[in-house]
């Protein structure tokens, strides 16, 4: 009987082992399985299903590459909503999500006003447009490999920001994972002074 309850308990530790191990495997694989990053638009191939940016290493170096966008790719505007390759234009800042080194997500920069910076609490309070279009301010804690650029896209610190400066932002779980001073001066609309393909064509007419 008492070789039966060892065996039993040797079984359950077994399971528990593996069940365990099956965990921390799912959770690195959510922690560390998509990367964003910001960049710049430089060329849209939309008969090659591709597209080419500038952006910044980690080691703080401008370089140019290109992305394949696959049928799997999603396509999102400034507020999330679904886009299409037409929508996109060189020059535009984006951010790209990359999961096992394929492109998942390319997704117009959100841009917001720094309110206020304070570096001791590590948070941010931005003024930026909700879904629906109108100004909210939202406070956002920084994470510790926060990536910082400036307007030319090089390498920065928390220290360049300043309330007023107008940043775009990767955002993540109510979390701040990137800022990057915008070239945009206050005050200016990006969005509205940006011409559609659409709105093109209207107006060659």
């Amino acid at each position: 009987m008492l070789r039966v309850w060892f065996g039993a308990v040797a079984a359950l530790a077994f399971l528990f082992a593996g069940l365990t191990s099956a965990d921390d495997t799912k959770s690195k694989t959510d922690s560390q399985g998509k990367q964003c990053c910001h960049a710049t638009i430089t060329k849209i191939a939309p008969q090659k299903d591709s597209i080419t940016v500038n952006l910044t290493d980690k080691s703080g170096k401008q370089q140019e590459k290109t992305f394949q966008i696959s049928k799997d790719t999603e396509l999102r505007d400034s507020s999330g909503k679904t886009a299409k390759i037409d929508d996109f234009q060189t020059g535009d800042d984006v951010v790209l999500t990359q999961k096992d080194g394929k492109l998942t997500q390319i997704k117009e920069n959100d841009e917001a006003t720094i309110t206020k910076v304070d570096s001791k609490a590590g948070t941010v309070t931005l003024k930026m447009k909700n879904q629906d279009g109108k100004d909210v301010e939202r406070v956002f804690k920084l994470t510790e490999d926060a990536e910082y650029l400036d307007s030319s896209g090089r390498v920065a610190t928390l220290e360049v920001f300043r309330s007023g400066d107008q940043v775009l932002v990767i955002e993540g779980e109510g979390h701040i994972k990137g800022l990057k001073k915008s070239d945009q001066k206050p005050g200016d609309n990006a969005t509205a002074s940006k011409q559609r393909p659409e709105d093109k064509k209207s107006s060659s007419k």
